[in-house]
């Protein structure tokens, strides 16, 4: 017997379906039900106001499927791309269909604050009404989802099942502390106040073995929690996932709307629309070297064949750290930087003749020509080493290192000569060979300290044909690469020989003559 359906029946049946494919998809829920604003909609005499239709570009669908499997995600982008919408609607995805989930979300500002609830708002109150519906609008005992709001908080109640919530802080060290959350969102998190102290506060939220999700997404800010947590990922100091949001992820920017925006912010636009993660964390204002990038320069490591030429360079350091750098050269005239030896300032200090030391294990069997050190490697020290009277250099001797030479210019214009250096060796082109872009100076990715020193260097404010001489962190790696480059630049480019002249050029000719005539060991007598 056929089973006849109600009109209501069939419609019921389908919103059930709907609602399972929603729940078993946060991308099909976003896509087909979520609205956001978008403030370019609003210009026009016929502008339909704010509200568009959440379409998931490509990359913000990738990061879309990976915040929804990664328990820990950290979210690098460029601006004004829709991340932070995209972030609300996972959060109101789990709210609406997993009862007594709880989110927590920490902003900057009281008013950042806020505006997170009121975006939370905006989405749910566009979703349709047999999915979920305001709790004022909804008649006395309405068996769905209901929400309600405040300016901080939004409440999801769901019948015989429990709350969800949605709960915003401004930054504060105790921020959420009192809270057990599913979910925690750091909104702009570069940029919060205190982020040490609420991390360490907010983190045990969702520290739970079976459960609980954190996702700090900021553009990027020079020394923050949020770069060193994201260079710690780098490392493989964490367990957070990394995502990167480039500025050309909204297809509407072409490469004419990008050059623009090069030419209106010509010192932060790396940062503010980023190409690449290192742009973000480049130094923005004031780069010394923009064009480094780790795609173009940096490589995985490989046997240096034996036959390679090879030396070695060295920034002294005691109290402040110091650099050595392992040099090779390809027969196609490639640089490779591939292997480093240094330690930061919280590292235990090493004496000169126990680097030397170091330093020669670390060569082991290798065919080393010479060892270019900074000119202070020839000062003498104090007695705080008990090497008074010694040099840097004579206490490298004792560590067994011989064959220590300056670099090949002077103090007064070594600085602006590494500089120019460093940038025609950073010069990206293209490999006829291959059609790669790639650059004179390739960087081992174990040369951890170099790869990140050089996009943190600035020009000194003094002359821009410099490189500000702090911090030391960053310049120290950066002058023992430069005195490597320098060194073998000069190797190539021999000065001319002056024009003999008088008695010696009289001389010269004679001798020619002697030697046109003479062959053999009888040349060489006259050579002699």
């Amino acid at each position: 017997m056929t089973t006849k359906w109600t009109p209501e029946e069939i419609e019921q049946m389908e919103i059930d379906d709907e609602l399972d494919e929603c729940k078993a998809s946060c991308a099909h829920f976003i896509q087909k039900w979520v609205y956001i604003e978008d403030k370019d909609v609003a210009l026009g005499p016929d502008a339909p106001g704010v509200k568009i239709k959440f379409t998931l570009w490509p990359l913000q669908l990738k990061a879309l499927l990976a915040i929804v499997s990664q328990r820990l995600s950290i979210i690098m982008k460029a601006r004004q791309l829709g991340l932070t919408w995209l972030v609300l609607s996972y959060a109101a995805w789990r709210m609406v269909f997993f009862p007594g989930y709880t989110v927590i979300a920490l902003s900057k500002t009281e008013k950042d604050a806020k505006e997170l609830v009121r975006r939370i708002k905006f989405i749910l109150e566009n979703l349709p009404p047999w999915m979920i519906r305001e709790k004022k609008q909804a008649r006395a005992g309405w068996p769905y989802p209901t929400w309600e709001d405040t300016t901080e908080q939004i409440t999801i109640n769901h019948p015989e099942k429990g709350q969800s919530l949605f709960k915003s802080f401004t930054s504060a060290p105790s921020s959420a502390r009192s809270f057990t959350a599913n979910l925690l969102i750091f909104d702009e998190w570069a940029f919060q106040e205190w982020a040490e102290k609420i991390w360490a506060s907010a983190y045990p939220t969702i520290n739970r073995p079976t459960g609980g999700q954190c996702i700090g997404l900021s553009t990027n800010e020079r020394g923050s929690l949020f770069e060193r947590t994201w260079k710690n990922t780098v490392a493989g100091l964490n367990t957070f996932f990394r995502i990167f949001i480039p500025w050309w992820a909204d297809p509407r920017r072409t490469k004419e709307w990008y050059e623009q925006t090069k030419r209106d912010l010509p010192n932060s636009y790396r940062q503010e629309y980023p190409s690449t993660p290192e742009e973000a964390m480049s130094a923005g204002e004031g780069t010394a070297f923009p064009e480094f990038t780790e795609q173009i320069h940096v490589c995985k490591p490989f046997t240096i064949p034996d036959w390679w030429r090879k030396w070695r360079s060295n920034d002294p350091g005691y109290a402040d750290p110091f650099c050595w750098h392992w040099f090779a050269v390809s027969p196609d005239g490639i640089v490779y930087i591939y292997r480093e030896y240094t330690r930061s300032d919280k590292d235990p200090r090493v004496t000169y003749s126990d680097q030397a030391r170091e330093v020669i294990k670390l060569t082991g069997d290798e065919k080393i020509g010479d060892t270019v050190a900074g000119r202070d490697a020839w000062n003498k020290l104090g007695r705080a080493l008990d090497s008074a009277g010694k040099s840097i250099v004579d206490c490298y001797r004792d560590g067994g290192m011989v064959g220590c030479t300056p670099p090949p210019t002077d103090q007064q214009r070594s600085r602006i000569i590494r500089k120019a250096v460093m940038h025609e060796y950073l010069k990206p082109f293209e490999e006829e060979r291959t059609g790669r872009t790639i650059a004179k100076l390739q960087i081992f990715s174990t040369c951890t300290s170099l790869i990140e020193a050089i996009p943190n260097l600035v020009v000194d404010e003094k002359d821009s044909e410099k490189v500000s001489t702090d911090p030391h962190v960053y310049t120290n790696p950066f002058d023992c690469a430069g005195y490597g480059l320098v060194a073998w630049e000069a190797s190539h480019s021999k000065p001319p020989v002056e024009p003999l002249t008088g008695d010696a050029a009289r001389i010269h000719k004679h001798i020619e003559s002697l030697i046109k005539d003479k062959k053999g060991k009888s040349a060489k007598r006259y050579l002699a």
